[in-house]
């Protein structure tokens, strides 16, 4: 194939309906919130999934860790080379010198519409994360550690957590007194809220876990058209790269143990209760030391990394027939978490009721990722159908 020019590429982009290609390649997609969402036609999902997003000519996932436009998104769901890709999706149209240039405006003009918006609602996001933590406070008894030690949990004092009476949570969009779409709020819980950290240990977002008035457990949310059960818990600003610190021996104290050669272990899983569950387990046996580090990563994609490519589940299908794809081992580059240079010992935690084969292709790319002289990698995964949380839970 000759070498394609931007305008064509944008031509062939701008013919495909990308949420019907998504579809066509077994994506099950509905509107809820003012959005289109659903399953995933890389890594697939239920019927009530909300994983997979699409928005204009782009697409993202948030299992995947993964996102782009309609030649990536063949490319990822069906394994094909660039252009493989765009020969399936039609293929290029030749464009008269006018229809190029008027192409070429068009996308710039996009794109760069696109940055500001990126980089406007990234400091909104910023600003009103800062605002929610600002306003929560630290764990006490008869609310947040109800919670927690209901679910056989401790939080360790050095965790970014603190708990807030009163968050909103918000669902889809309408049109406000402007005119304007603004974020529709459904309710105000409590909640537990934890800050998101990127690689330079600066706030970037925030993770929300909304529980019920009681404090007695998650908050029970539905989507007022449709019905559906959402999601208790949710993640504002940028997560990707970022981590959720959980447990952590200060600067001056992992610096000492690197420039004496202590071992130095971190426990780093999905989500926040998972990884407290183990640091718990831990302690009651006599075996949590005072340099260990536990992390969360907020997510599965998170925990990995992005992805270079994807490889064919053994034996799910898609509902065309074509074996599902998941993201594989190889990590490519992108916003990735970076583990301590005092850390010696890494363990990457699996949830054994999470899919399996993404879950231990996830952990794999997550080892290779992180893989450094002097740093020993393992991975430890919780029972089949159970989180480490469950075990927790059921621990005298």
């Amino acid at each position: 194939m000759n070498r394609l020019s931007e305008a064509q590429i944008a031509d062939l982009k701008a013919r495909v309906d990308l949420g019907g290609l998504a579809q066509e390649l077994g994506a099950r997609l509905r509107r809820a919130g003012g959005k289109i969402v659903g399953s995933c036609p890389i890594c697939g999902g239920g019927a009530r999934a909300t994983r997979f997003e699409v928005k204009g000519e782009a697409w993202v996932c948030a299992v995947c860790c993964d996102g782009g436009d309609a030649i990536r998104l063949v490319r990822q769901a069906i394994g094909l080379d660039f252009a493989g890709a765009i020969e399936r999706l039609g293929g290029p149209r030749a464009l008269s010198a006018e229809e190029a240039r008027a192409l070429e405006a068009k996308r710039l003009a996009r794109e760069a519409k696109e940055k500001a918006e990126a980089n406007a609602y990234r400091e909104r996001e910023r600003a009103a994360c800062l605002q929610i933590w600002g306003a929560g406070h630290s764990a006490r008894e008869g609310s947040l550690l109800r919670y927690l030690n209901g679910r056989g949990l401790m939080l360790p004092s050095s965790a970014l957590v603190r708990e807030a009476p009163a968050v909103g949570y918000f669902h889809g969009r309408e049109e406000d007194e402007r005119g304007r779409m603004a974020p529709v709020l459904l309710a105000r819980t409590p909640a537990m809220l934890a800050q998101l950290l990127d690689n330079d240990g600066q706030p970037c977002g925030l993770h929300i876990t909304h529980l019920r008035a009681d404090w007695s457990g998650k908050a029970e949310l539905h989507d007022p058209e449709t019905g559906e059960i959402l999601p208790a818990k949710k993640m504002r600003g940028s997560k990707q790269g970022a981590h959720i610190r959980l447990r952590e021996p200060s600067a001056t104290q992992l610096r000492l143990a690197h420039e004496d050669g202590r071992p130095v272990r971190m426990f780093m899983g999905e989500g926040i209760e998972t990884t407290l569950a183990v640091a718990r387990a831990l302690y009651r046996a006599g075996r949590l030391d005072p340099l260990d580090i536990f992390w969360a990563a907020g997510d599965l994609g998170n925990l990995g990394g992005p992805h270079a490519g994807t490889l064919a589940h053994p034996s799910l299908t898609t509902p065309k027939g074509r074996p599902q794809r998941v993201p594989g081992p190889e990590p490519a580059d992108g916003p990735a978490i970076l583990i301590p240079p005092a850390v010696s010992v890494l363990l990457l935690l699996g949830d054994g009721d999470s899919e399996p084969v993404l879950t231990a292709q996830t952990l794999e790319r997550g080892k290779r990722r992180y893989a450094r002289p002097g740093l020993q990698i393992g991975i430890a995964m919780a029972p089949d159908g159970q989180d480490f949380g469950d075990l927790a839970k059921a621990m005298p």
